[in-house]
């Protein structure tokens, strides 16, 4: 999941929970998924060190569920040539495999 892009803007993202703009170099905590026949990660939500939770609290059966803190860099992309904000040096925080969990 390293260098994972993320947020809908070149240079900012948002926390869901308190709203607060997210910019490079700010600590983070993501939730991610992949399903259990993907190599992709989706990391639908970024939250702060103030809204992060202590574990994965609803676990979906056939995904593997992570809970990562790290923090955002940049990267650049060469078509068309521009920065991205994303995911970098992570450490896991929750971890969920895919035979835990309810029914999607």
């Amino acid at each position: 999941m390293q260098d994972h892009l993320v947020g809908p803007e070149p240079d900012t993202a948002l926390r869901i929970g308190c709203g607060a703009a997210l910019y490079e170099a700010d600590i983070v905590f993501a939730s991610a998924y992949r399903w259990a026949d993907s190599t992709r990660w989706d990391v639908p939500r970024l939250v702060c060190r103030g809204c992060v939770p202590d574990r994965i609290r609803s676990p979906t059966l056939g995904t593997t569920e992570g809970l990562v803190g790290g923090r955002l860099g940049t990267i650049a992309l060469p078509t068309p040539r521009s920065q991205q904000l994303c995911l970098t040096d992570l450490t896991m925080r929750a971890f969920c495999p895919p035979a835990e969990g309810s029914e999607p």
